[in-house]
């Protein structure tokens, strides 16, 4: 399992996706109007879930195993 979520952090495609959600999410959060909250909200919870995603591949690719706890 972990050798195929190296290939996966090292992939250029996948990569380019992951860089380019991320960005969407930061250009959606930085373009909401100041009332928009629910918007900003949902950038957020999009960022914050695409980095813990992003933590636990590498975090497999580093320990050899799942987190168990998390």
């Amino acid at each position: 399992m972990e050798e195929k979520a190296k290939r996966l952090l090292e992939d250029p495609v996948f990569n380019h996706a992951w860089d380019t959600l991320r960005q969407r999410f930061l250009d959606t959060w930085e373009n909401s109007h100041p009332e928009d909250m629910n918007t900003r909200e949902q950038a957020w919870l999009s960022l914050r879930n695409l980095n813990d995603l992003k933590q636990h591949f590498t975090s497999i690719v580093m320990t050899g195993e799942f987190d168990r706890e998390g």
